[in-house]
């Protein structure tokens, strides 16, 4: 094995064009930093002049000296690599121009090799800020930039194909977008992420989604989405044969803030300056998390010293006592007791019983959300009947946020999307 062949191997080099003298590597403090050098030389005889085009027959393209580059390498030591490559020069004699020898390693007019370029992309993948990436390949902030917009271009979507079940979510972007939040939508099978908006306004959905064909829109069979009402004129207008879902972790939301409201509204209604109202306001704020838990799940065989009351009690004979308090809070209680049951059973018949009886003595919030769920009865009949929901998209916004966090904020919504897609592109399996 020759010596050439042993320096393309240890620092990935592929191009044969380019060889190597016998001493080919030393050490050198350039800007007060230890750098490696390796020397190269690349040279071959070239087919025909890159200015006109006239083929190399009869000498009519000769050498004429080199020109030496210092090519940034990737680093293999965790100390900084320079190429330094010397060009070959060509002159023509038909046009009496000269010109450049040419490797696939480098792209032409750059000092920067495509292998740290490739680095750079991989690492993107990962949870790295900007930084961090440049500060472990010895370049500039400004050079991942550059490859973090070619990468992620590479990434953006197609319009040419759309899955057969999508799931819509939001989340905080950027200040600079016109909406407070962005838009994203996934694959609901396959978790894959599909595309971000800046903002989530109707004009903006209409606008992308018209980007897809009909006969595309028309495959999709459901759409997991929460309580938006742009979804459910997008969905209807754009998306002829699709379902919507409702999420269940909102419908289970909706009524959690209206019980928990009711709760802080009676905590505030009480007369704190009273030693007896006051004990009644600190068990209320103390034990909160009772009254929304499942009514099946509170135990009631265990018993505890609770220091609220003084004595020894289970966690259903302190709600009990939370209830009697107020009878609009039992009342409350108890519809959203009942709708949790109909929801944990998928009981589309039981669903409908209880938002068709009467509900006097709920208070304000708990009516609105029945209203709410009158409102989108048809739509809760989906969600009983199918399995799907929008827990992974869920996970990949938290995914974001993290991203975000790392780099400390972005300010460019274009680079925190070229960021995101790049983070979540489907890797290849490799053995």
């Amino acid at each position: 094995m020759s010596l050439t062949h042993c320096i393309r191997t240890l620092i990935d080099l592929k191009d044969k064009n380019i060889s190597f003298p016998e001493n080919y590597c030393e050490e050198r403090v350039i800007k007060g930093r230890r750098t490696k050098l390796i020397y190269a030389t690349l040279t071959y005889k070239p087919v025909c002049c890159t200015r006109c085009g006239c083929l190399n027959t009869q000498f009519s393209i000769v050498k004429n000296g080199f020109l030496t580059s210092n090519i940034k390498w990737i680093s293999t030591t965790h100390f900084s690599t320079y190429l330094v490559l010397k060009k070959q020069r060509f002159l023509c004699r038909e046009c009496h121009c000269s010109f450049l020898a040419e490797s696939t390693e480098i792209a032409k007019h750059c000092f920067i090799s495509n292998r740290v370029k490739q680095s750079i992309a991989f690492e993107l993948e990962d949870n790295s800020s900007r930084k961090d990436i440049a500060k472990r390949h010895f370049i500039s902030d400004t050079t991942v930039l550059r490859v973090l917009v070619a990468r992620g271009k590479s990434c953006l979507n197609r319009f040419d194909s759309l899955p057969a079940h999508l799931c819509f979510d939001e989340f905080k972007s950027v200040k600079r977008v016109e909406g407070k939040m962005s838009f994203i939508y996934c694959d609901a099978i396959t978790h894959g992420l599909i595309d971000i908006l800046p903002d989530r306004k109707l004009v903006t959905l209409r606008a992308h989604f018209l980007r897809y064909s009909l006969k595309e829109r028309s495959k999709i069979q459901s759409i997991v989405v929460d309580m938006n009402a742009g979804y459910f004129t997008l969905a209807k207008e754009l998306f002829p044969n699709a379902n919507v879902i409702i999420d269940r972790f909102h419908l289970v939301q909706l009524l959690t803030v209206a019980l928990n409201k009711t709760r802080i509204q009676l905590m505030n209604q009480l007369k704190r300056w009273k030693p007896e109202e006051m004990k009644d306001y600190r068990k209320l704020k103390r034990y909160w998390k009772l009254l929304l838990q499942d009514s099946q799940k509170v135990n009631y065989t265990d018993y505890q010293y609770h220091r609220l009351f003084r004595k020894v009690m289970s966690h259903s004979e302190i709600v009990d006592y939370l209830l009697s308090l107020n009878s609009t809070l039992k009342a409350t209680y108890t519809c959203y007791q009942d709708l949790l049951y109909a929801m944990s059973q998928n009981n589309s018949d039981l669903l409908k019983s209880v938002l068709s009886s009467p509900h006097e003595q709920v208070s304000d919030y708990m009516s609105t959300a029945l209203q709410t769920l009158r409102k989108h009865e048809e739509r809760i009949r989906n969600t009983f009947q199918s399995t799907r929901s929008n827990g992974p998209l869920e996970g990949s916004i938290n995914k974001i946020k993290v991203i975000k966090r790392t780099a400390y904020g972005y300010t460019s919504f274009l680079n925190y999307k070229y960021r995101i897609l790049i983070s979540f592109q489907e890797k290849e399996k490799t053995i």
